[in-house]
């Protein structure tokens, strides 16, 4: 069993994503894949278990047969961090050896680091502990963010040493992805690294459900019921004056529109172009008329006591960063992986 190490130094860079994409392909050409996120942060309850839920997802996708705690034999939660500062020697590090052992069978293992290369130190579980005592194959995940990406990728690259496998730019705006593939990767090459792939940003990626969007803003569904499930890629701030909202709204596809719930002539005129739902702020009644027009187009709409401000705050912080948990979006990240990864390059640096 071969060791595939993917690591970041920041959050939400696409570890997981990718690291599906990636595993879908391989499986479907015949290779034996398992997968492993060292620490989970969205405790998840399946039978009497606590669990990652993107990582028990992942495990449900790839049909794979082990028990579901090996992909998440390590989940935060209060209780954990408590015995962790009261000075019990928690041993979690033994545990993901034993569970890795047992794995052996597999022709390829995809690791998931931490948020950063330290995190999961004071437990024997940060990227350089586990790169060392593996030989785990490291690969870079990255998401751009200008010339401080380049960095992280080379500074990853001298720590993990012969090790090394190569990088992913991930979440490169289109308007980049040129100038990446023309000036960037080829600087990268020159330094030693391979560039596996080279994504755009990918806003249905990126989206969140209209039932994420009910959570987040501690809302009530007026109507809509049966479209919770629909990606929402966007949103719009309704605060405007109505002569002007129809054009701003027409420009923004598959969106969510935010406004105050006495609002209803911005409300009408969203409606008449690609919205997904509506947030309505400041209380929780909706207007009658309003709650008929959305029923018959087929848009849900949420209310909230939030105001507008503290309801876009909350949204702002989330979109991008929702876990993956629909069947939708791993699909398309086998597709885009199948189309923008360099899979013959990698197996060869493998190999295998």
């Amino acid at each position: 069993m071969l060791p595939i190490f993917l690591v970041s130094n920041k959050p939400f860079t696409g570890k997981n994503l990718i690291s599906l994409g990636l595993a879908l392909n391989l499986k479907e050409r015949g290779y034996k894949i398992s997968y492993m996120k060292l620490i989970g942060k969205f405790p998840y309850k399946k039978d009497n278990q606590i669990l990652d839920e993107e990582a028990y997802f992942i495990h449900s996708m790839l049909e794979s047969k082990e028990p579901a705690e090996y992909s998440s034999p390590f989940v935060w939660t209060y209780q954990v961090q408590y015995k962790l500062f009261e000075g019990e020697n928690l041993k979690i590090d033994e545990k993901i050896f034993e569970i890795i052992e047992r794995l052996k069978d597999k022709d390829l293992l995809f690791i998931i680091s931490g948020d950063t290369y330290f995190e999961g130190y004071s437990l024997g579980i940060d990227s350089l502990s586990i790169i060392k005592k593996l030989n785990a194959r490291t690969l870079v995940i990255q998401s751009w963010e200008g010339e401080t990406s380049i960095d992280d990728i080379l500074g990853m690259k001298d720590l993990a040493k012969d090790k090394f496998l190569g990088a992913v730019l991930n979440k490169v705006p289109p308007e980049q992805y040129f100038y990446l593939k023309d000036t960037v990767v080829p600087y990268l090459l020159n330094k030693g690294v391979k560039v596996f792939g080279v994504f755009k940003k990918d806003k249905f990626l990126e989206s969140i459900t209209v039932k994420r969007l009910l959570e987040i803003v501690n809302g009530g569904i007026v109507c809509g019921e049966d479209k919770l499930d629909e990606f929402v890629e966007n949103y719009l701030i309704g605060a405007m004056d109505p002569g002007q909202a129809l054009s701003y709204f027409l420009r923004v596809p598959n969106k969510a529109v935010i406004t105050g719930v006495h609002r209803t002539d911005i409300q009408i005129l969203a409606m008449e172009t690609s919205t997904k739902c509506l947030i309505l702020t400041g209380g929780l009644h909706a207007d009658e008329n309003i709650v008929n027009i959305a029923r018959d187009k087929g848009i849900p709409i949420i209310v909230t006591s939030l105001d507008t401000y503290s309801a876009v705050d909350r949204i702002q912080n989330i979109m991008g960063k929702a876990i993956l948990k629909e069947k939708d979006k791993a699909l398309r990240a086998k597709e885009i992986v199948a189309k923008e990864f360099d899979i013959e390059g990698f197996l060869k640096a493998l190999n295998i």
